[in-house]
């Protein structure tokens, strides 16, 4: 699992992390994301990944109106279901955190949910899972640093990651349940 969370780390989550900071960026000038939204998506060749993204995103962006409904009028379309990057960029320009904060949380979020799926799926003492989060803030950090910096939807990262992308859109196809409520 730790493998898997530093490969994500240099591929997909800094390409979530890049397009939340370029949202954040474009935000504080209430600029359009849309671009950052195509870019995004172009970088996300998985339709699987893209349409969780938009459900996450979806999610956050209807508690971020609860939170901050004035500051994100007009960010994005009544009803839309906007990827999660870019609703995280735009919370953290209306919570006014910094860029490097912004890539940071991404990052963290991405690899607290593989130790959280971890001890779902195995026999794991969380102890185990934490000591994972904890030993991966050097790679945190370090992706986090190598997007804070941009502000240009173009310069987005897009590392691929084909196994993720490929494991992503036979688990969108499985009738098989992997968590059991």
């Amino acid at each position: 699992m730790p493998a898997l969370a530093a490969t994500r780390l240099r591929t997909v989550t800094a390409t979530e992390a890049g397009a939340a900071v370029v949202a954040r960026h474009r935000w504080l000038d209430r600029r359009d994301l849309a671009p950052v939204a195509d870019a995004w998506a172009a970088r996300t060749p998985s339709p699987a990944v893209r349409d969780a993204a938009r459900r996450l995103g979806r999610g956050y962006l209807r508690l971020a109106l609860a939170l901050w409904p004035g500051d994100l009028a007009g960010a994005f379309a009544p009803g839309s279901a906007p990827p999660r990057p870019l609703v995280a960029g735009a919370i953290g320009a209306v919570a006014g955190l910094d860029a490097l904060q912004v890539a940071l949380l991404v990052g963290y979020d991405d690899v607290q949910t593989i130790a959280s799926a971890a001890l779902k799926l195995t026999p794991l003492d969380p102890a185990t899972t934490t000591r994972w989060v904890l030993d991966l803030h050097p790679a945190v950090a370090q992706m986090a640093a190598s997007v804070a910096h941009l502000t240009d939807p173009d310069d987005i990262p897009s590392a691929g990651a084909p196994m993720t992308d490929a494991w992503a859109q036979a688990h969108a196809g499985t009738t098989r349940r992997l968590f059991h409520g």
